[in-house]
């Protein structure tokens, strides 16, 4: 498995090319300086809970990224654990068919904590942490809602993985086959 950086490397080689062949898109190739030890333990305190420890790392590189996938940030010391994600990553998943049932309306279920990490002003794409389910080495599961597409990772590292696999199947899609261009010539 590879590390965070060489991920979010690949992730901005790709993007750059899908920029390069669609301007229009929306995407973020430079994240934001990274934050001070006393800002992750502010955050950490905020949440009430110690982040994993790939996104504490990535913190510390990065404190945050803006729109980094799909016109989402992730989200830096400054935003992570505030109101405001939060209630937009809630309405976000209980609107809609969730990846995570038991983030449902209270009505049906008890909802479980997540920490949102990734959103967009829209809130059509999300990326939050699932803390209920933590492994051994403190990293924790993924939810990510992408343009009504619900996806579940392991950890932040497998996230990221998930993020080059798309970008490298949207630059395929704006490649033309050489089939093609033999065809019509």
């Amino acid at each position: 498995m590879a590390n965070f950086s060489s991920l979010l490397r690949r992730t901005k080689e790709l993007q750059t090319e899908i920029l390069r062949l669609a301007p229009y898109r929306d995407i973020g190739l430079v994240p934001n300086p990274g934050a001070s030890a006393g800002a992750i333990a502010a955050v950490e305190a905020r949440i009430g809970h110690r982040l994993p420890p790939s996104y504490r790392e990535f913190l510390a590189e990065h404190d945050g990224f803006p729109r980094f996938f799909e016109g989402a940030t992730l989200l830096g010391t400054a935003n992570l654990g505030k109101r405001m994600y939060d209630e937009m990553a809630r309405a976000a998943f209980e609107a809609a068919e969730t990846p995570v049932p038991h983030l449902a309306p209270p009505s049906r279920v008890q909802r479980a904590p997540i920490v949102p990490f990734g959103i967009d002003l829209q809130g059509t794409t999300l990326f939050a942490f699932n803390p209920t389910l933590t492994r051994a080495d403190g990293e924790c599961e993924v939810v990510a809602w992408v343009n009504e597409i619900g996806v579940r990772r392991e950890s932040f590292t497998s996230f990221l993985e998930f993020v080059v696999e798309m970008c490298e199947s949207e630059l395929e899609g704006y490649q033309i086959p050489r089939h093609s261009l033999r065809q019509s010539a």
